[in-house]
């Protein structure tokens, strides 16, 4: 096929091709209307209390298809529920092939299968409105106990993390710098970088399903802004102080040396993948160990405080305030 007659027309994708693609998308006997050009929704069976969250990406398109899934799904387990369906708004702008449509598709597909959720359909047009590809999604998922609420935090609560602080923005930074981050790096771990995105990947599906039975608090998933901007949060909707242990805060040595280099904070770098929660010290410390039992590394990094206070960072036997990013430190690379 010529690159002429791949490239999509702006409006509306054409039915034949759109048909096509649309059988990457979910069947199940919940689906009563599943995804088909020309309707108007989807129609699933349910009488549960449901979770609805909504996310789009807007930061790179690269694995576009994979971080869509994953952001969505992680805001429904940090509410302490189970995704279950999946819906999708691809914007894209004039000139691109069918080819990387089919890319998106490919990778939505394939994530919604990893993560056991139904794609159950959305939306999907060429428009000059958009100067690269542009991915929002739906989620909506199942509560089966009290929901986890940011706002939950109480007073002498421990604050746990898993994983590594910067993960996301890490792998973003690799693949949106590769001859900076590979030089720096050494090409054995800028390969390794990249592949976090899947190992140990940036969803908190895992997490969701070890903590389910644990008495826990405020629970966030650190997206923009990164694990301070995550802490500030809690606190904030808490109404509580908080007091974090710098050096307590899991941060690999590939993302000191990235941050280092492009001057930025590793505490204000996209997380997607880290799981932050509170909990009492005892099951804290149990879940900590439930987690890295199952593979998960997971570490204690603070303490709630109250009343409301100051949210404190303590380095070096030093305090200070716990800097806040109004914007995500990964935008700097875009300036």
């Amino acid at each position: 096929m010529s690159q002429q007659t791949d490239t999509l027309a702006e409006g509306k994708v054409p039915p034949p091709i759109l048909s096509r693609l649309l059988f990457s998308t979910s069947s199940a006997p919940q689906i009563i209307v599943g995804a088909e050009a020309g309707e108007d929704a989807a129609v699933v069976k349910g009488s549960e209390r449901i979770v609805i969250t909504a996310d789009p990406i807007t930061f790179t398109e690269e694995n576009i298809g994979t971080y869509t899934v994953a952001v969505n799904c992680n805001d429904i387990v940090a509410m302490g529920g189970e995704p279950v369906y999946l819906t999708t708004t691809i914007l894209l702008p004039p000139g691109t092939t069918q080819k990387r449509l089919e890319i998106i598709f490919q990778e939505i597909r394939v994530s919604c299968r990893k993560a056991k959720i139904l794609w159950v359909g959305g939306h999907t047009e060429v428009t000059p409105a958009v100067t690269r590809i542009i991915v929002s999604a739906q989620a909506v998922g199942f509560l089966h106990k009290e929901p986890t609420l940011t706002s939950d935090a109480k007073p002498g609560h421990l604050i746990v993390m898993t994983k590594w602080a910067g993960l996301e923005g890490t792998t973003l930074i690799a693949r949106e710098r590769p001859q900076e981050t590979s030089k720096l790096l050494g090409a054995g771990a800028y390969q390794e970088v990249l592949g976090w995105l899947d190992d140990p990947g940036i969803s908190i599906l895992r997490e969701g399903k070890i903590l389910h039975s644990f008495p826990l608090g405020a629970a966030h998933d650190p997206t923009e802004g990164g694990v301070s901007t995550g802490v500030h949060e809690i606190a904030s909707r808490s109404r509580l102080g908080v007091r974090i242990d710098w050096e307590k805060i899991p941060i690999r040595e590939e993302t000191a040396l990235l941050c280092k280099h492009f001057s930025l904070d590793p505490l204000g770098v996209l997380s997607s993948g880290v799981f932050l929660f509170t909990s009492p010290p005892a099951p804290a410390r149990k879940a900590c160990r439930a987690l890295t039992g199952q593979g998960i590394p997971a570490a204690i990094i603070g303490e709630m405080i109250g009343p409301a206070g100051e949210v404190i960072l303590t380095k070096e036997g030093k305090c200070s305030p716990l800097p806040i990013f109004i914007r995500d430190e990964l935008i700097k690379l875009k300036s």
